[in-house]
């Protein structure tokens, strides 16, 4: 493959993966905003949007590293960095990969946010069921299933 037309196609590719991310960080905002306001249709439309992006940067990737592969540079950082090296305008491809990077690492981070949200929310779920079930607030054991269980104390709400 000529150097031009390599360096045009790993540009296309680099490209769309920046675009991706992007369209990743803002499903990771939509994400976050429908879990702080409890809004489950937008939850469920701002799922299926990640994980269709998520796909598409599936697909992005391979094609990148099948390119890569057939410029003969092995498809780690340090391959990736030489086939850039071999190119005519290296700098743009560098940059390019950075932001794909940086938006990766923003992704990582939002979707650590977003997790801890639901995990809190699941908390709080947890304790308002122990007090319905009349389960004190003593630290919870573990039992034989790896499951938590505090149901010392126990007392009914009332009988029906």
């Amino acid at each position: 493959m000529q150097a031009e037309s390599a360096q045009q196609s790993l540009e296309d590719i680099l490209t769309r993966e920046v675009q991706c991310t992007e369209c990743l960080l803002v499903c990771l905002e939509a994400e976050r905003s429908a879990l702080i306001e409890r809004d489950l249709q937008a939850l469920e439309m701002t799922i299926q949007d990640k994980i269709r992006h998520t796909r598409q940067l599936e697909q992005l990737d391979q094609q990148r590293q099948n390119l890569v592969s057939e410029l003969g540079f092995a498809t780690d950082a340090d391959g990736l960095q030489r086939c850039f090296d071999s190119l005519p305008r290296t700098d743009a491809l560098k940059h390019l990969w950075q932001q794909i990077l940086a938006n990766i690492e923003a992704c990582q981070s939002g979707n650590l946010t977003n997790g801890g949200i639901l995990e809190s929310g699941r908390q709080h779920i947890e304790q308002a069921l122990r007090i319905l079930r009349g389960q004190s607030n003593t630290p919870s054991l573990y039992n034989p299933d790896g499951d938590t269980s505090a149901n010392l104390g126990q007392r009914e709400l009332g009988k029906v």
